[in-house]
């Protein structure tokens, strides 16, 4: 028998009290993990006010991250090491997502830097820059890649740094070698890399060295970009100094930003003494 006095809810009524549809309730019900406390002859349901506190072991649960299934698998063997280890594991859980969302957060406001920086700049105009030393997780490329086989190395390059927690920062692009530079092969990228915001132990971290670069911010295709470093190249004999490493270029816009490729930003910036 129930005891006296104990007072009993209508589905709608017990739904009201807990924030949902009755449909929530009827589909508790049908897996078997909040069942009417009393089903009358009449097929009424009734739910007591104490089932509200299964109803919010529940609610937490499920907010935490935690399946329908793994509540119900708690609650038919419910004890206190049952709880504290579904908890625990739910809070790993939600400190991963947590860092995923400061990551991408950290990407977004690279982006719009990034974005800003490329629509504020003056196109064409050569300068020299202090530059700090930047890290790259950065992939390999070869002149004899098929565009299949590019695609895949950066594929695989971009898989890595997600799988790493690696894609947080703003832009990615191209280096391209010294000996490349000199004899004007500009086409010929010797990476495609990502920008890391510290260093990370990898065998494919790349190191920017510290030092002073030669730095023109390109507006145009790739196709058209020699005219660029031509122009870069002569800024640089003009002010008496010599190219002493790689030249990278930082896609600032590119497709993510632009539909037409004329309308791309890339920063040239080639190491000199």
């Amino acid at each position: 028998m129930h005891q006296a006095g104990e007072q009993y809810l209508t589905t709608g009524q017990f739904a009201k009290i807990c924030g949902v549809t009755k449909h929530t309730l009827f589909h508790y019900d049908e897996i078997g993990i909040l069942k009417p406390e009393v089903i009358k002859d009449n097929g009424y349901r009734y739910y007591s006010l104490r089932q509200f506190a299964i109803f919010d072991i529940i609610s937490t649960l499920k907010d935490a991250g935690s399946s329908l299934k793994e509540i119900k698998s708690y609650l038919e063997h419910q004890d206190t090491k049952g709880f504290l280890q579904i908890l625990t594991t739910k809070q790993k859980q939600l400190e991963k997502e947590l860092q995923k969302i400061e990551r991408m957060q950290r990407l977004l406001q690279s982006a719009i830097e990034v974005t800003s920086r490329a629509l504020n700049t003056v196109y064409g105009e050569p300068r020299l820059e202090d530059c700090e030393e930047e890290f790259f997780i950065a992939v390999e490329l070869s002149k004899e890649d098929s565009a299949q086989d590019r695609i895949y190395k950066i594929n695989k390059q971009f898989l890595y740094c997600m799988e790493n927690c690696l894609l947080d920062i703003f832009p990615s692009g191209y280096i391209i070698s010294q000996k490349n530079v000199e004899e004007s092969q500009y086409h010929e990228a010797k990476y495609f890399f990502c920008k890391l915001t510290k260093k990370y132990d990898s065998s494919w971290l790349y190191v920017k060295p510290k030092g002073k670069y030669a730095v023109l911010d390109h507006k145009g295709s790739y196709e058209t970009i020699s005219a660029s470093y031509r122009k870069l190249k002569d800024f640089i004999a003009r002010q008496n100094l010599k190219i002493a490493g790689n030249a990278y270029e930082y896609e600032l816009l590119g497709y993510y930003a632009v539909r037409d490729p004329e309308d791309y930003v890339i920063e040239i910036a080639i190491e000199v003494q």
